[in-house]
Parts: C-alpha cells; sequence; structure tokens
C-alpha cells in the first residue's frame, strides 16, 4: 500500500484549456486606456482544469471543494472550472463556455492533450433545443438588465455613467444581440462564430451607444424571432448524447490523471 499524506495537501490545477473569453474572444473589445467613456471592458480569462487522480479517488472529490475558481483584480477577470463540472455545463449548452470552445487558436494560451480531444470532439455537446435555451434565456437576462434601469453592483463609475446618459447598459445591449446572433448561427450551421467579423461593426455601435432603448428592443424582438424560426429548420439533433458525453469524459480524465479507469471498469465487469 502507497504512503500517502494528504491531509492539507493543495492539489494543483492542470489545464485542459485556458485562454480569453469576453469581449477579446469576441473581437470587440474596448480598453479602458483607449476610451474614457466606453471603455469599460476588463481583461477577462476562463480555464478547464482538473486534479491528480488522488482528488478524485480521496474526499476532496466527494466535498466538491475546489471545482470553481473565481477571482477579479483590478480589470483582470477570471473563472475556471474542474472539468465534471465544465463538461456538465457543456452538456446544458451554457453560451458563455460552449463558446469558448470556439475561440481563435490565438485566444487560447494553454492546450492539453485532453484539450485538443476536446476542441475535436465539442461538436457533441451541441443539442437544438438546449441551445435555443440557452442563448435565449441569457439573451433575455441581458435584456431584462437594460428595462429595469437599476444600477448593478458590478458596474464601476464609467458604467454608471453610461447608464445615465443613454438609459441604458450600452455594454449588456450588446451582449444581448452578440448572444441571439450566436444562437441562430449555432442552429444553422453547427458551430459557434465566437469570433465576431460581420456584425463587429454592428456589436460596436450598440456598445458606443448609437441607439436607443427602443431600437435595441426592437433588434432583440426581430432577432428572437428568428432563433425560434431557425429552431425548427435547423439540423441540430434535439438533444445530446449522455452516453457519447460521458465517453468523452472518460476518455479524457484518463488522459489527464493518468488514471485508467477504463482498466479497472473492465476488471469489475469481468469479476
Amino acid at each position: 500500500m502507497r504512503n500517502r499524506n494528504l491531509q492539507n495537501y493543495v492539489f494543483e490545477p492542470k489545464y485542459l484549456l485556458k485562454g480569453y473569453r469576453g469581449s477579446i474572444a469576441h473581437n470587440v473589445h474596448i480598453p479602458r486606456e483607449a476610451d474614457d467613456v466606453f471603455g469599460v471592458d476588463d481583461i477577462d480569462t476562463f480555464g478547464i482544469y482538473s486534479f491528480p487522480y488522488e482528488y478524485y479517488l480521496g474526499l476532496n472529490g466527494y466535498y466538491h471543494s475546489r471545482e470553481c475558481i473565481d477571482r477579479k483584480i483590478e480589470e483582470d477577470d477570471t473563472v475556471e472550472y474542474e472539468l465534471h463540472k465544465a463538461f456538465h455545463l457543456l452538456s446544458q449548452c451554457n453560451p458563455n463556455i460552449l463558446g469558448f470552445l470556439w475561440n481563435r487558436p490565438e485566444h487560447y494560451t494553454d492546450i492539453s492533450e485532453g484539450g485538443k480531444l476536446l476542441l475535436e470532439k465539442r461538436a457533441i455537446f451541441f443539442s437544438r433545443r438546449r441551445v435555443r435555451d440557452g442563448f435565449a434565456g441569457y439573451a433575455h437576462a441581458q435584456l431584462l438588465k437594460l428595462t429595469n434601469g437599476a444600477y448593478k453592483g458590478y458596474m464601476g463609475e464609467r458604467r454608471k455613467a453610461v447608464v445615465d446618459k443613454y438609459g441604458y447598459d450600452t455594454k449588456n445591449a450588446s451582449t444581448l444581440l452578440r448572444l441571439l446572433a450566436q444562437g441562430i448561427e449555432a442552429l444553422k450551421n453547427c458551430e459557434i462564430q465566437t469570433f465576431r467579423t460581420t456584425d463587429r461593426d454592428f456589436i460596436l455601435e450598440v456598445k458606443s451607444g448609437k441607439y436607443t432603448l427602443n431600437q435595441i428592443q426592437d433588434f432583440a424582438d426581430e432577432k428572437f424571432k428568428e432563433l425560434d424560426k431557425v429552431f425548427e429548420s435547423s439540423k441540430m439533433p434535439l438533444d445530446n448524447n449522455r452516453a457519447d458525453i460521458e465517453e468523452l469524459t472518460v476518455e479524457i480524465m484518463e488522459m489527464e490523471t493518468e488514471l485508467p479507469i477504463r482498466h479497472f471498469t473492465e476488471r469489475h465487469r469481468e469479476s
């Protein structure tokens, strides 16, 4: 029996994927130093990680004590999820995490062998029903933020000043319309257009207060209707395959933790 002293042991995360998310990944970043009014964007990063196999075999894994890292230091905003939490959210077609798998190559800073496999198999998470509900749901949440007119705790002084001047949060408005465009594109093409090109100028105009709140609401209403219409004609599977996602999870866990999970499973079945 191997002697391990795991009490108070600090498990170091091993990253499958790490890179940019948010406005940099979306190609609509307005640096703070470049614009005194609309330069409110953080430098957003995201990561998916695993731990050594001892974490999963011991009680730490049971307690889910290290499945999320969320920290913000000035303009650096980092969110990272342990592999199981990330895969669960991916299976739900969470727009933020799903879009991260369609980043441009230069927007990843770390990619492991398991990360490469995840990117190769990323379409496995697609579900027509979940994509529609996920992107529409997140967009609707942004729309509610626009219409209630209240300041939010995450807003800095610049963002509050924008709300005072234009009557709504222009950054939320740009997020609302981008999400709807991405949802429509996903259902049409079975891929996520994370890096915005054809509508980049429009999104930046929205972000810079070029449109009234009523116009934003009209744009959104048209996009919501289009999303529902495209849902009916989409060739994307109605639901993703849970067994396939489970198989991918196990395969990547084996690669990242070097624990032969399927070997033990097969021995258990034989016995």
